[in-house]
Parts: structure tokens; sequence; C-alpha cells
């Protein structure tokens, strides 16, 4: 069921994470409307929320509550914690931002160090240098993910966030829920069918770099629930660069996906979704 037209306690479990925050909500609410909150146990307080939800106002005083949260602090500071951790980059000489190994490929690039024509302290020293590159790498993408998730919310007032992102939903928008995914690209099977345009033509075509994402997602992760895909197209961004690839995202209409999911048993099965995608680049 759309927010707009009602709340179960389902989404109130998915965007409020405690009872303080319900109480705020319903103390604010009572202002326009006779509750006694004091008293409320937390099936107390659900009901309440679902009984008195009147979409536009409850979207009003959330994105409020949402405002004066540490989860929105966090987000707005991580622009400047991009900037000083991009600066410790360079003046570590780490050299190229780059991924030094992809993650479920780690003994393998072990295996290839270790036969490097090189003295036992030389591939001791070139792990530690790209463990040390892949966890900053690491750290610099999830400031960029709140960063991203700042942005969404601060620029779109048709936006519900969570104050959790335990539950698969990190935004509702206009009244649906959306999980954000992040991809650090657009996918070899993307770059392969494209070839050496496949750049520009994910900045043309973003639906197709969505399908695909879709098609050729692990099993083990797979869902064809409504997305948020945040892609990125450049690994050295700067705060500029993500700010001007969400100037002109369009947070009202959705790009409805028709895609064959070939699983691992065999099948091969059609699936319907809608999502939104957001190409971060230079």
């Amino acid at each position: 069921m759309s927010l707009i037209k009602g709340i179960t306690i389902e989404e109130i479990k998915k965007i409020f994470s405690n009872n303080r925050i319900k109480r705020n909500y319903l103390e604010i609410l009572s202002n326009s409307i006779t509750i006694d909150v004091k008293n409320l146990h937390t099936d107390d307080l659900d009901n309440v929320i679902v009984g008195t939800w009147e979409y536009h106002k409850s979207k009003q005083i959330i994105r409020d509550l949402f405002l004066a949260s540490e989860k929105y602090e966090n987000n707005r500071n991580s622009g400047s914690k991009i900037t000083a951790l991009m600066d410790e980059w360079d003046e570590m000489r780490l050299g190229k931002f780059d991924w030094p190994f992809k993650p479920k490929m780690f003994d393998q690039y072990v295996h290839s160090i270790n036969r490097r024509p090189l003295t036992e302290k030389e591939k001791d020293e070139a792990v530690a240098i790209d463990a040390i590159k892949y966890r900053r790498i690491k750290d610099i993408n999830a400031q960029r993910n709140d960063y991203i998730e700042y942005l969404i919310f601060k620029n779109n007032d048709n936006i519900i966030p969570t104050f959790t992102n335990k539950r698969g939903v990190d935004f509702y928008i206009n009244g649906e829920p959306f999980d954000q995914k992040v991809s650090r690209s657009v996918g070899k099977n993307f770059i392969d069918e494209y070839g050496e345009d496949y750049r520009e033509i994910a900045i043309q075509r973003p639906d197709l770099v969505a399908k695909c994402l879709y098609k050729y997602q692990d099993e083990e992760r797979f869902g064809f629930e409504p997305r948020l895909l945040i892609v990125y197209l450049d690994s050295d961004l700067e705060i500029e660069d993500i700010e001007n690839s969400l100037v002109e995202v369009n947070f009202n209409n959705p790009i409805n996906l028709e895609f064959d999911y070939r699983h691992s048993d065999g099948r091969i099965i059609t699936y319907k979704t809608y999502c939104y995608i957001v190409l971060v680049h230079k």
C-alpha cells in the first residue's frame, strides 16, 4: 500500500527506528489533533500512527524530525569528510584511486603477488599498501553514499526518509518504498555489450544500465523490488561531481523495467519492476 493512501505497522517499523521518535512525531501531530501521548506503549503508538496518518502532514513532520536526527547530521557532514579523505589519499601518495583487487578475489590477488619475482618483504609491503587502499576506498565510498542520501533528501520534498537502514528500505518516494543499491560501475556485462562507447550510452540511456544491473545481479542477493540505483561511472570523484550528478535527476517518474533472469536451476523468469537510477560521474 502506498503511504499516500495510508500506513501499516510494518511500514512504521521501516521508517521509525525507536519509540522515542514515534512519540516525538505524535507530540508534534497532537498540536493539530487531540492525542494523549504520555502513557502510550509500543502497540498503542503504532495503532495511533496508523489511525491518524495523513500523508502530506505526516510527511512534513517526519522530514522535520529527520532534519534534527543524528543520521541526517552525519550524512550532511559526509561531504567535508570526503574532501579530507581524498586529501589524505594524495598526501600518502597512494597513486591512482582505483580498487587494488576485487572483494571476492582476494585469494587470487594474493596468489598473483606470491608469483611475482619479489622478496618476501616486498610482497608483504605490496599487500599492506593495497589493503590500506582497499580500506580507504571502502570508507570514501561509504561517505559518498551517505552524502548522496543527504542530497537526495535535501533536494526533493516528495521523499520520506527512514531513520534506520535495517529493513531494506531507504526512502519512500511519492509514498512508494525504494531500497538504495550502490554499484561501483555499470558492470562487465554492460561494458561487453556496448563496447568502447559504453560510458556515453550509459549517460544517454540510464534505463539500459538499470535493466542490466537487475538482469545480471548475483542470485544470492536477487530481488526485483523497486530500487534507487546509485552507479559510479568514475572513481576519483570530487564533491562537485557528486552534486552535479544529482541536479537533473527526476524523482517523480520512475523507470519501468522488464527483464529476464536466468536462475541457477536453469529457469528463465521474466520480472517487472520500476526504479530510479543516478549515474555519478565527472
